[in-house]
Protein backbone atom coordinates (compact mmCIF):
# COMPACT_ATOMS: atom_id res chain seq x y z
CA UNK A 1 0.00 0.00 0.00
CA UNK A 2 3.03 2.49 0.92
CA UNK A 3 4.36 1.84 -2.33
CA UNK A 4 1.19 2.12 -4.17
CA UNK A 5 0.66 5.57 -2.46
CA UNK A 6 3.97 6.55 -3.02
CA UNK A 7 3.50 6.22 -6.99
CA UNK A 8 -0.05 7.81 -7.01
CA UNK A 9 1.48 10.51 -5.33
CA UNK A 10 4.18 10.91 -7.90
CA UNK A 11 1.88 10.13 -10.55
CA UNK A 12 -0.27 13.29 -9.20
CA UNK A 13 2.36 15.03 -9.13
CA UNK A 14 3.41 14.24 -13.03
CA UNK A 15 0.32 15.14 -13.87
CA UNK A 16 0.24 18.53 -11.86
CA UNK A 17 3.44 19.06 -13.37
CA UNK A 18 2.51 18.44 -17.28
CA UNK A 19 -0.81 20.57 -16.45
CA UNK A 20 1.45 23.62 -15.44
CA UNK A 21 3.73 23.60 -18.02
CA UNK A 22 1.20 23.51 -20.94
CA UNK A 23 -0.45 26.88 -19.31
CA UNK A 24 2.83 28.33 -18.83
CA UNK A 25 3.75 27.72 -22.55
CA UNK A 26 -0.28 28.65 -23.85
CA UNK A 27 0.45 31.54 -21.81
CA UNK A 28 3.62 32.08 -23.55
CA UNK A 29 1.77 31.56 -26.99
CA UNK A 30 -0.78 34.06 -26.43
CA UNK A 31 1.53 36.75 -25.51
CA UNK A 32 3.60 36.00 -28.22
CA UNK A 33 0.81 35.98 -31.39
CA UNK A 34 -1.50 39.23 -29.14
CA UNK A 35 1.58 41.18 -29.57
CA UNK A 36 2.32 40.35 -33.48
CA UNK A 37 -1.42 40.63 -34.53
CA UNK A 38 -1.85 43.73 -32.52
CA UNK A 39 0.04 45.95 -35.45
CA UNK A 40 0.60 43.74 -38.46
CA UNK A 41 -3.12 44.55 -39.67
CA UNK A 42 -3.91 47.39 -38.19
CA UNK A 43 -0.43 49.66 -40.02
CA UNK A 44 -0.61 48.99 -43.13
CA UNK A 45 -4.15 51.64 -43.40
CA UNK A 46 -2.30 53.98 -41.04
CA UNK A 47 0.51 54.33 -42.95
CA UNK A 48 -1.34 54.63 -46.46
CA UNK A 49 -4.23 56.89 -44.97
CA UNK A 50 -3.75 60.51 -45.50
CA UNK A 51 -2.72 63.48 -42.93
CA UNK A 52 -6.52 64.30 -42.91
CA UNK A 53 -7.70 61.22 -42.26
CA UNK A 54 -4.74 60.76 -39.03
CA UNK A 55 -2.87 58.88 -41.20
CA UNK A 56 1.15 59.18 -42.33
CA UNK A 57 0.08 59.29 -46.35
CA UNK A 58 3.38 56.67 -47.36
CA UNK A 59 2.83 55.52 -50.82
CA UNK A 60 2.52 51.81 -51.13
CA UNK A 61 6.04 51.53 -52.11
CA UNK A 62 7.21 53.07 -48.93
CA UNK A 63 4.63 50.66 -46.54
CA UNK A 64 6.21 47.87 -48.93
CA UNK A 65 9.64 48.11 -47.73
CA UNK A 66 8.23 48.63 -44.28
CA UNK A 67 6.74 45.20 -44.28
CA UNK A 68 9.96 43.73 -45.75
CA UNK A 69 11.22 43.78 -42.51
CA UNK A 70 10.15 40.19 -41.61
CA UNK A 71 11.41 38.79 -44.67
CA UNK A 72 14.81 40.29 -43.72
CA UNK A 73 14.12 39.13 -39.85
CA UNK A 74 13.69 35.59 -41.35
CA UNK A 75 16.88 35.73 -43.10
CA UNK A 76 18.62 36.97 -40.52
CA UNK A 77 17.24 35.27 -37.73
CA UNK A 78 18.34 31.59 -38.42
CA UNK A 79 21.89 32.67 -37.84
CA UNK A 80 20.84 33.31 -34.04
CA UNK A 81 19.18 31.04 -32.87
CA UNK A 82 21.28 27.96 -32.89
CA UNK A 83 23.94 30.11 -31.21
CA UNK A 84 22.04 31.78 -29.01
CA UNK A 85 19.78 28.78 -27.72
CA UNK A 86 21.99 25.83 -28.84
CA UNK A 87 25.30 27.14 -26.88
CA UNK A 88 25.38 29.79 -25.13
CA UNK A 89 21.70 30.62 -22.76
CA UNK A 90 18.72 28.87 -21.85
CA UNK A 91 15.99 29.24 -24.01
CA UNK A 92 13.76 30.91 -21.49
CA UNK A 93 16.00 33.61 -20.89
CA UNK A 94 16.75 34.33 -24.85
CA UNK A 95 12.95 34.73 -24.96
CA UNK A 96 12.82 37.69 -22.01
CA UNK A 97 15.58 39.47 -23.44
CA UNK A 98 15.11 39.94 -26.71
CA UNK A 99 11.05 40.63 -26.22
CA UNK A 100 12.86 42.90 -23.85
CA UNK A 101 14.62 44.62 -26.60
CA UNK A 102 11.52 44.03 -28.70
CA UNK A 103 9.37 46.35 -26.51
CA UNK A 104 12.18 49.19 -26.65
CA UNK A 105 12.08 48.72 -30.41
CA UNK A 106 8.18 49.19 -30.73
CA UNK A 107 7.82 51.83 -28.72
CA UNK A 108 10.96 53.85 -30.93
CA UNK A 109 8.56 52.95 -33.70
CA UNK A 110 5.40 54.22 -31.74
CA UNK A 111 7.58 57.79 -31.26
CA UNK A 112 8.47 57.88 -34.93
CA UNK A 113 4.81 57.66 -35.92
CA UNK A 114 4.15 60.14 -33.25
CA UNK A 115 6.36 62.64 -33.73
CA UNK A 116 6.21 62.67 -37.56
CA UNK A 117 6.35 66.80 -38.31
CA UNK A 118 9.76 65.90 -38.47
CA UNK A 119 8.77 65.07 -41.83
CA UNK A 120 8.03 61.70 -43.77
CA UNK A 121 11.03 60.57 -44.95
CA UNK A 122 12.80 61.04 -41.36
CA UNK A 123 9.62 59.16 -40.08
CA UNK A 124 9.76 56.36 -42.32
CA UNK A 125 13.52 56.00 -41.94
CA UNK A 126 13.24 55.74 -38.10
CA UNK A 127 10.45 53.77 -38.37
CA UNK A 128 12.10 51.52 -40.95
CA UNK A 129 15.39 51.31 -38.73
CA UNK A 130 13.28 50.20 -35.44
CA UNK A 131 10.79 47.72 -37.27
CA UNK A 132 13.62 45.67 -38.76
CA UNK A 133 14.78 45.47 -35.27
CA UNK A 134 11.50 43.98 -33.72
CA UNK A 135 11.16 41.80 -36.85
CA UNK A 136 14.22 39.93 -36.23
CA UNK A 137 13.63 39.53 -32.54
CA UNK A 138 10.11 38.52 -33.58
CA UNK A 139 11.62 35.88 -35.67
CA UNK A 140 13.95 34.94 -33.59
CA UNK A 141 10.98 34.24 -30.22
CA UNK A 142 8.78 32.98 -33.00
CA UNK A 143 11.13 30.08 -33.57
CA UNK A 144 11.84 29.67 -29.70
CA UNK A 145 8.32 29.27 -28.60
CA UNK A 146 8.25 26.18 -30.57
CA UNK A 147 11.43 24.80 -29.54
CA UNK A 148 10.99 25.62 -25.58
CA UNK A 149 7.19 23.51 -26.74
CA UNK A 150 8.77 21.08 -28.05
CA UNK A 151 11.21 20.37 -25.26
CA UNK A 152 9.03 20.75 -22.45
CA UNK A 153 5.89 19.30 -23.42
CA UNK A 154 6.05 14.88 -22.73
CA UNK A 155 2.91 14.25 -25.25
CA UNK A 156 3.96 16.90 -27.91
CA UNK A 157 2.41 15.43 -30.81
CA UNK A 158 -1.22 15.85 -29.20
CA UNK A 159 -0.57 18.70 -26.33
CA UNK A 160 1.48 21.32 -28.63
CA UNK A 161 -1.71 21.61 -31.46
CA UNK A 162 -3.63 23.37 -28.25
CA UNK A 163 -0.87 24.70 -26.96
CA UNK A 164 -0.30 26.51 -30.25
CA UNK A 165 -3.93 27.42 -30.49
CA UNK A 166 -3.82 29.79 -27.83
CA UNK A 167 -1.74 31.59 -30.02
CA UNK A 168 -3.99 32.20 -32.71
CA UNK A 169 -6.12 33.20 -29.91
CA UNK A 170 -4.37 35.54 -28.58
CA UNK A 171 -3.82 36.93 -32.79
CA UNK A 172 -8.05 37.31 -32.52
CA UNK A 173 -8.27 39.32 -29.01
CA UNK A 174 -5.52 41.93 -29.81
CA UNK A 175 -7.89 42.47 -33.09
CA UNK A 176 -10.73 42.92 -30.84
CA UNK A 177 -8.47 44.99 -28.28
CA UNK A 178 -7.83 47.65 -31.20
CA UNK A 179 -10.79 47.46 -33.26
CA UNK A 180 -13.35 48.18 -30.58
CA UNK A 181 -11.15 49.90 -28.00
CA UNK A 182 -8.66 52.06 -29.41
CA UNK A 183 -8.23 53.50 -33.12
CA UNK A 184 -6.99 51.70 -35.59
CA UNK A 185 -5.46 54.36 -37.80
CA UNK A 186 -3.30 55.42 -34.97
CA UNK A 187 -0.18 54.84 -33.42
CA UNK A 188 -2.17 53.14 -30.32
CA UNK A 189 -1.41 49.62 -31.98
CA UNK A 190 2.31 49.90 -31.71
CA UNK A 191 1.60 51.00 -28.13
CA UNK A 192 -0.49 47.55 -27.55
CA UNK A 193 2.42 45.65 -29.16
CA UNK A 194 5.25 47.24 -27.15
CA UNK A 195 3.22 46.18 -23.99
CA UNK A 196 2.57 42.85 -24.88
CA UNK A 197 6.65 42.50 -25.59
CA UNK A 198 7.17 44.03 -22.24
CA UNK A 199 4.51 41.62 -20.51
CA UNK A 200 6.35 38.60 -22.15
CA UNK A 201 9.44 39.79 -21.36
CA UNK A 202 8.46 40.05 -17.71
CA UNK A 203 6.68 36.65 -17.68
CA UNK A 204 9.37 34.30 -19.87
CA UNK A 205 11.94 34.24 -17.10
CA UNK A 206 9.40 32.10 -15.00
CA UNK A 207 8.62 29.67 -17.89
CA UNK A 208 10.05 25.77 -17.60
CA UNK A 209 13.98 26.12 -17.77
CA UNK A 210 15.31 25.39 -20.96
CA UNK A 211 19.35 25.33 -20.62
CA UNK A 212 21.25 24.89 -24.10
CA UNK A 213 22.31 21.92 -25.62
CA UNK A 214 26.11 22.83 -25.31
CA UNK A 215 26.42 23.12 -28.96
CA UNK A 216 25.63 25.24 -31.66
CA UNK A 217 25.00 23.67 -35.10
CA UNK A 218 27.29 25.26 -38.56
CA UNK A 219 25.58 27.69 -40.25
CA UNK A 220 24.93 25.04 -43.04
CA UNK A 221 22.54 22.63 -40.66
CA UNK A 222 21.00 26.08 -39.83
CA UNK A 223 19.77 26.72 -42.77
CA UNK A 224 18.77 23.37 -43.82
CA UNK A 225 21.47 22.75 -46.31
CA UNK A 226 21.69 19.16 -45.75
CA UNK A 227 18.07 18.53 -47.02
CA UNK A 228 18.43 20.18 -50.28
CA UNK A 229 19.13 16.33 -51.82
CA UNK A 230 15.41 15.77 -50.85
CA UNK A 231 15.02 18.23 -53.47
CA UNK A 232 15.16 15.05 -55.93
CA UNK A 233 11.25 14.33 -55.02
CA UNK A 234 9.52 16.18 -57.83
CA UNK A 235 6.61 16.63 -55.80
CA UNK A 236 8.85 17.98 -52.68
CA UNK A 237 9.96 20.49 -55.36
CA UNK A 238 6.51 21.17 -56.60
CA UNK A 239 5.03 21.86 -52.73
CA UNK A 240 7.87 24.29 -52.33
CA UNK A 241 7.31 25.82 -55.40
CA UNK A 242 3.46 26.23 -55.01
CA UNK A 243 4.47 27.92 -51.40
CA UNK A 244 7.17 30.20 -52.43
CA UNK A 245 4.82 32.18 -55.02
CA UNK A 246 1.81 31.57 -52.69
CA UNK A 247 3.53 33.14 -50.22
CA UNK A 248 4.68 35.86 -52.13
CA UNK A 249 0.90 36.66 -53.52
CA UNK A 250 0.12 36.54 -49.87
CA UNK A 251 1.28 40.25 -49.23
CA UNK A 252 -1.17 41.46 -51.04
CA UNK A 253 -3.44 40.63 -48.54
CA UNK A 254 -1.64 40.98 -45.70
CA UNK A 255 -0.59 44.70 -46.52
CA UNK A 256 -3.18 46.01 -48.70
CA UNK A 257 -6.59 44.04 -47.37
CA UNK A 258 -7.74 46.45 -44.30
CA UNK A 259 -6.96 49.57 -46.49
CA UNK A 260 -8.95 47.74 -49.52
CA UNK A 261 -11.88 47.20 -47.34
CA UNK A 262 -11.77 50.79 -45.96
CA UNK A 263 -12.03 52.09 -49.16
CA UNK A 264 -15.20 49.44 -49.73
CA UNK A 265 -16.74 51.36 -46.70
CA UNK A 266 -16.40 47.74 -44.78
CA UNK A 267 -16.85 48.41 -41.53
CA UNK A 268 -20.13 48.62 -39.08
CA UNK A 269 -21.10 50.64 -35.77
CA UNK A 270 -22.52 48.69 -33.24
CA UNK A 271 -23.79 51.06 -30.82
CA UNK A 272 -22.95 50.27 -27.34
CA UNK A 273 -21.26 46.93 -29.05
CA UNK A 274 -18.63 49.20 -30.71
CA UNK A 275 -17.37 49.18 -34.17
CA UNK A 276 -16.33 46.42 -36.44
CA UNK A 277 -13.53 47.70 -38.09
CA UNK A 278 -11.70 46.67 -40.84
CA UNK A 279 -8.68 45.22 -38.90
CA UNK A 280 -11.57 43.23 -36.12
CA UNK A 281 -13.30 41.84 -39.41
CA UNK A 282 -10.15 40.80 -40.90
CA UNK A 283 -10.32 37.90 -37.49
CA UNK A 284 -12.63 35.97 -39.29
CA UNK A 285 -9.73 34.71 -40.70
CA UNK A 286 -8.37 33.04 -37.23
CA UNK A 287 -11.73 32.32 -36.14
CA UNK A 288 -11.89 30.23 -39.30
CA UNK A 289 -7.75 28.91 -39.08
CA UNK A 290 -8.82 27.42 -35.89
CA UNK A 291 -11.87 25.60 -36.66
CA UNK A 292 -9.82 23.67 -39.78
CA UNK A 293 -6.88 23.07 -37.50
CA UNK A 294 -9.12 20.82 -35.01
CA UNK A 295 -10.76 19.37 -38.68
CA UNK A 296 -7.50 18.75 -40.20
CA UNK A 297 -7.05 15.34 -38.63
CA UNK A 298 -9.98 14.05 -39.60
CA UNK A 299 -10.32 15.25 -43.31
CA UNK A 300 -6.36 14.22 -43.57
CA UNK A 301 -8.67 10.42 -43.09
CA UNK A 302 -11.19 11.23 -44.98
CA UNK A 303 -9.91 12.64 -47.69
CA UNK A 304 -5.91 12.08 -48.28
CA UNK A 305 -3.26 14.54 -48.16
CA UNK A 306 -3.51 16.09 -51.88
CA UNK A 307 -7.28 16.52 -51.80
CA UNK A 308 -6.34 18.60 -48.43
CA UNK A 309 -3.93 20.76 -49.76
CA UNK A 310 -6.05 21.16 -52.57
CA UNK A 311 -8.89 22.96 -50.40
CA UNK A 312 -5.93 25.04 -49.52
CA UNK A 313 -5.31 26.35 -52.78
CA UNK A 314 -9.11 26.52 -54.16
CA UNK A 315 -9.16 28.46 -50.29
CA UNK A 316 -6.65 31.02 -52.05
CA UNK A 317 -7.90 30.90 -55.46
CA UNK A 318 -11.22 31.61 -54.43
CA UNK A 319 -10.48 34.62 -51.67
CA UNK A 320 -8.99 36.75 -54.41
CA UNK A 321 -11.85 35.90 -56.66
CA UNK A 322 -14.18 37.92 -54.75
CA UNK A 323 -11.31 40.49 -53.57
CA UNK A 324 -11.58 41.04 -57.71
CA UNK A 325 -15.09 40.98 -57.85
CA UNK A 326 -15.93 43.44 -54.91
CA UNK A 327 -18.64 42.56 -53.50
CA UNK A 328 -18.60 43.18 -50.17
CA UNK A 329 -20.93 40.72 -48.73
CA UNK A 330 -19.13 37.67 -50.22
CA UNK A 331 -15.81 38.89 -49.07
CA UNK A 332 -16.77 39.10 -45.69
CA UNK A 333 -18.68 36.33 -45.27
CA UNK A 334 -16.44 34.28 -47.66
CA UNK A 335 -13.32 35.42 -48.90
CA UNK A 336 -11.71 36.82 -45.21
CA UNK A 337 -12.46 33.15 -43.49
CA UNK A 338 -10.54 31.56 -46.74
CA UNK A 339 -7.50 33.14 -45.29
CA UNK A 340 -7.37 31.21 -42.25
CA UNK A 341 -8.21 28.02 -44.26
CA UNK A 342 -6.07 28.56 -46.88
CA UNK A 343 -2.91 29.01 -44.13
CA UNK A 344 -4.51 25.21 -42.14
CA UNK A 345 -4.81 23.09 -45.66
CA UNK A 346 -2.09 23.94 -47.22
CA UNK A 347 0.80 25.80 -45.21
CA UNK A 348 0.45 23.55 -42.23
CA UNK A 349 -0.63 20.40 -43.80
CA UNK A 350 2.26 20.76 -45.59
CA UNK A 351 4.56 21.27 -43.41
CA UNK A 352 3.04 17.45 -41.77
CA UNK A 353 3.85 16.81 -45.71
CA UNK A 354 7.46 17.85 -45.57
CA UNK A 355 8.34 15.52 -42.30
CA UNK A 356 6.70 12.72 -43.57
CA UNK A 357 8.85 12.65 -46.80
CA UNK A 358 12.14 13.45 -45.02
CA UNK A 359 14.00 10.99 -42.96
CA UNK A 360 14.69 11.65 -39.36
CA UNK A 361 18.22 12.75 -39.65
CA UNK A 362 16.78 15.40 -42.49
CA UNK A 363 13.52 16.32 -40.89
CA UNK A 364 14.23 19.46 -39.12
CA UNK A 365 16.70 20.74 -42.07
CA UNK A 366 14.06 20.34 -44.73
CA UNK A 367 11.20 22.56 -42.43
CA UNK A 368 14.21 24.63 -41.68
CA UNK A 369 14.82 25.30 -45.63
CA UNK A 370 11.25 25.71 -46.73
CA UNK A 371 10.11 27.97 -43.81
CA UNK A 372 13.03 29.86 -44.83
CA UNK A 373 12.01 30.55 -48.55
CA UNK A 374 8.80 30.88 -47.86
CA UNK A 375 9.43 33.46 -44.66
CA UNK A 376 12.33 34.83 -46.21
CA UNK A 377 12.74 35.42 -50.00
CA UNK A 378 9.02 35.02 -50.91
CA UNK A 379 8.09 37.74 -48.62
CA UNK A 380 10.53 40.10 -49.73
CA UNK A 381 9.61 39.33 -53.29
CA UNK A 382 6.00 39.59 -52.59
CA UNK A 383 6.05 42.93 -50.19
CA UNK A 384 8.21 44.67 -52.98
CA UNK A 385 5.80 43.46 -55.96
CA UNK A 386 2.64 44.06 -54.46
CA UNK A 387 3.86 47.54 -53.08
CA UNK A 388 5.05 48.30 -56.88
CA UNK A 389 1.35 47.10 -58.43
CA UNK A 390 -0.30 49.31 -56.05
CA UNK A 391 1.94 52.61 -56.83
CA UNK A 392 1.17 51.97 -60.17
CA UNK A 393 -2.92 51.57 -60.39
CA UNK A 394 -3.03 54.53 -57.47
CA UNK A 395 -4.09 57.82 -58.48
CA UNK A 396 -4.04 60.22 -55.43
CA UNK A 397 -6.43 59.23 -53.12
CA UNK A 398 -8.27 56.80 -55.34
CA UNK A 399 -7.06 52.70 -55.84
CA UNK A 400 -7.95 50.79 -58.99
CA UNK A 401 -8.39 47.65 -56.87
CA UNK A 402 -9.69 45.51 -59.71
CA UNK A 403 -6.60 45.94 -61.71
CA UNK A 404 -4.25 44.73 -58.28
CA UNK A 405 -6.27 42.09 -57.04
CA UNK A 406 -6.06 40.38 -60.58
CA UNK A 407 -2.11 39.57 -60.20
CA UNK A 408 -2.61 36.94 -56.87
CA UNK A 409 -6.01 35.84 -58.78
CA UNK A 410 -3.73 34.71 -62.34
CA UNK A 411 -1.17 33.71 -59.98
CA UNK A 412 -3.31 31.46 -58.28
CA UNK A 413 -4.72 29.86 -60.34
CA UNK A 414 -1.67 28.54 -62.28
CA UNK A 415 -0.19 27.38 -58.65
CA UNK A 416 -3.53 25.26 -58.54
CA UNK A 417 -3.03 23.80 -61.89
CA UNK A 418 0.86 23.12 -61.44
CA UNK A 419 -0.16 21.42 -57.84
CA UNK A 420 -3.16 19.17 -59.12
CA UNK A 421 -1.03 18.04 -62.37
CA UNK A 422 2.78 17.55 -60.85
CA UNK A 423 2.49 16.68 -57.73
CA UNK A 424 1.83 12.77 -56.68
CA UNK A 425 1.02 12.36 -52.59
CA UNK A 426 3.22 8.82 -52.42
CA UNK A 427 6.62 9.73 -54.34
CA UNK A 428 9.76 7.89 -52.96
CA UNK A 429 13.32 9.08 -53.19
CA UNK A 430 16.91 7.63 -53.77
CA UNK A 431 17.72 9.02 -50.11
CA UNK A 432 17.88 6.61 -47.88
CA UNK A 433 15.40 6.70 -45.27
CA UNK A 434 12.79 8.85 -47.26
CA UNK A 435 9.75 8.09 -48.74
CA UNK A 436 6.63 6.67 -47.02
CA UNK A 437 7.54 6.46 -43.87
Amino acid sequence: MGDSGTRGSQTGDANQRRTVVSLQLAGMMFWQYFGLGAWVVPLTRYLQAPGVEGGLGFDPVQVAWIYSTFAFGALVAPLLVGPLADRWFAVERVIAVTHAFMAVLMALAAWACWSSRTGPEATWALLFVSLLGYAIGCQITLTLTNVISFRNLEDRLSIFWYVRLTGTLGWIVSGFVVGWLLEPVSVQPLGVAAVASGVLALLAPWLPHTPPKGYGRPIREVLGLPAVQLFTQRSLVVFAGVLFIGGAMNQFYTVFTSRYLADLGVQADLGRWGRWTPELIMTLAQWCEIACMAATPWLLRQLGLKRVMLLGLAGWLLRNALLYSGWRGAIVAIALPMHGWSYAFYTLVGMHYVDRQAPPHLRAGAQALVTFLAQGPAILVGNLLAGMIVAAHRQEAWTDWEAVWRWPLLAYLGTLFLFATLFQERETSNVPGTGNV
